[in-house]
């Protein structure tokens, strides 16, 4: 099961990478040249590439939830079409929600509650780098798909050798 996620995953980090080629002036896999996207891009994509419907959407669900696209929409920035030409601006109701996610994949990363999470505005000096999605904190380990089984035999029985594994 795991594979099967991480081989749809790196199918979709493919397509990103084929929209930035594709669109190279609209498209950034530098986060640091990244662009609000027009409202609709999607249907201007599905009408000049090659990519189905359903990996145009799950590249620009990805693309777009990332943190350094969501820190570009900011009021007043101006949104590029396919060709990289000014078509709209981000209004203070978008900006108000990519921060709200922003904030929200932050404290996923940093696993605190929302509240105490603060993320600092786009160009705002940054003592450390923001926490990295995925990556390994200390403390116990997620329990993969056969740990699971086992603390669950192990609830339902309290004499099972599993239950003496996890406790012991």
């Amino acid at each position: 099961m795991e594979s099967v996620e991480a081989n749809r995953k790196a199918k979709i980090e493919r397509n990103i990478a084929e929209l930035v080629r594709a669109f190279p002036l609209a498209f950034s896999a530098d986060p640091e040249r990244t662009k609000p996207l027009e409202i609709g891009i999607k249907q201007r994509i599905y009408a000049r590439c090659t990519l189905s419907h359903r990996e145009v959407v799950d590249a620009l669900r990805r693309y777009t939830s990332r943190v350094a696209y969501l820190l570009t929409i900011i009021e007043g920035a101006v949104r590029v079409d396919l060709d990289g030409k000014a078509s709209g601006q981000v209004t203070a109701q978008e900006a108000a929600y990519a921060a709200e996610q922003t904030k929200k994949t932050f404290a996923i990363a940093a696993r605190e509650p929302m509240e105490k999470i603060t993320p600092k505005p786009p160009g705002a000096e940054n003592d450390q780098p923001p926490p990295t999605p995925g990556a390994s904190k200390p403390g116990p380990q997620r329990l993969g798909l056969a740990g699971l089984k086992r603390a669950a035999a192990a609830r339902r029985d309290p004499r099972s050798p599993a239950s003496v594994r996890l406790t012991g």
